[in-house]
């Protein structure tokens, strides 16, 4: 589904199954650790933790590289198993290859993404894949220009493609509501020029 934005943005909300969307949720929680992997950054000479729960999965070469140090964006795992899977399904829909994902974890409402827009590595044609795990989320585009808002729930198993102009036109947010009780976790898929 076309979102109505003036931009490209498509909409999956049962790309993945009940049963994959639960046992991805399961492995990134119990495999990984990622409701435990708060990131710990060193800014001015002192260690803060900050309310970012991070992890990556990349490819050999990028780890090799160390295109994205630990310190700065959490732990990196290489692509195995049912991830790799997810990646290859990923790549399949949309013709493209990613060899970088960042898995976030929201452990309840009150941690939430502010507006903001993504680093565009292929220009306005930039492609950024996302998928959602877990608690049901309210997710909001506003346009830069207007101001208008358009917000959507997020379903376990959706699939949230942003495409063409989304970057230059809108900031996109993870609402920030109390009524969310339950984790979420995000997996958005990056170009190669991410950084």
């Amino acid at each position: 589904m076309k979102l109505p934005l003036n931009c490209i943005v498509e909409y999956i909300d049962d790309f993945l199954n009940p049963t994959d969307a639960i046992a991805l949720y399961d492995t990134l929680i119990n495999n990984y650790n990622i409701d435990k992997s708060q990131l710990i950054i060193e800014a001015g000479g002192k260690t803060i933790a900050t309310d970012s729960f991070k992890i990556l999965f990349a490819t050999e070469r990028l780890i090799d590289l160390n295109s994205h140090p630990e310190n700065i964006h959490g732990k990196v795992y290489v692509w195995s198993g049912i991830m790799k899977k997810l990646k290859m399904q990923v790549e399949a829909l949309l013709n493209k290859e990613f060899e970088l994902a960042m898995c976030i974890y929201y452990p309840n409402g009150e941690y939430f993404a502010p507006y903001h827009f993504d680093q565009q590595t292929s220009g306005y044609k930039t492609i950024l894949p996302s998928i959602s795990l877990g608690e049901v989320r309210e997710f909001s585009f506003k346009e830069n220009e207007t101001g208008e808002v358009y917000s959507l729930d997020l379903a376990n198993g959706s699939l949230l493609i942003m495409k063409d102009y989304t970057q230059e036109r809108y900031m996109h947010t993870l609402t920030k509501n109390s009524k969310y009780q339950n984790g979420r976790i995000n997996i958005t898929f990056r170009e190669p020029n991410f950084q």
